[in-house]
């Protein structure tokens, strides 16, 4: 029954990436070519407009480069190809440090401790996805200043995500709706782990995901 569940856990998690990276490759093949469509016109405009309009059209055609370069970085945020081309530790690695440039937020990753473990596809999918989803959070909640990641891999997986931020109180599930809580550990329960948070109010949030034996 068990060996049962994991495998229909498995089968949605697969249905779930299928369907981001159709969506992904539909926003990057249509709206990405809808927008480039765009920019042609308006660099062809440019060349024959009147100068007081040529600022105009700069700046509407600067929205439109800022709007496909957002397109872009959701189309991988949705579809993440980097655990398929480099492996889930550089994944992780190169995710972080993106997330510390786009935001300010100083973000550090500790790399893992002990030797990586075979890992299934979807068990390095929920590790990428939880830490994805915890750093969305600290970015729109926390009013972090810093967030720190660490995986290690001493008789179990863990993966912990802890900010600097504001913080919430625990003990009656005030914050964890909001925090998307239930979607990260639905995922986490898929693969036979468990997630768990850690917040007081003014002292920060930990975010804390574990598989495996302990």
């Amino acid at each position: 029954l068990e060996h049962e569940r994991r495998e229909a856990g498995r089968a949605v998690l697969r249905a779930q990436e299928q369907e981001r990276s159709q969506i992904a490759q539909d926003l990057h093949d249509e709206v990405n070519q809808a927008l480039t469509g765009i920019l042609l016109r308006l660099e062809a405009t440019m060349s024959d407009a009147p100068a007081h309009l040529v600022v105009e059209l700069a700046e509407t055609k600067q929205l439109a480069t800022q709007a496909m370069e957002e397109l872009l970085h959701l189309a991988r945020e949705l579809r993440p190809t980097a655990l398929d081309d480099h492996g889930l530790v550089p994944a992780l690695a190169s995710q972080i440090a993106t997330f510390g440039e786009r935001t300010g937020i100083r973000s550090r990753f500790r790399q893992p401790i002990g030797d990586l473990p075979i890992l299934s596809d979807e068990e390095q999918l929920v590790i990428y996805r939880v830490t994805q989803e915890s750093l969305s959070n600290v970015v729109q909640h926390a009013g972090a200043s810093s967030v720190d990641v660490e995986l290690n891999f001493v008789g179990r997986t863990v993966l912990r995500v802890r900010d600097d931020g504001l913080g919430f109180p625990t003990a009656n599930g005030t914050g964890r709706n909001r925090l998307g809580v239930s979607g990260m550990r639905e995922r986490a329960l898929l693969v036979g782990g468990n997630l768990h948070i850690f917040s007081t109010p003014g002292e920060g949030t930990t975010i804390e995901l574990t598989m495996g034996a302990t």
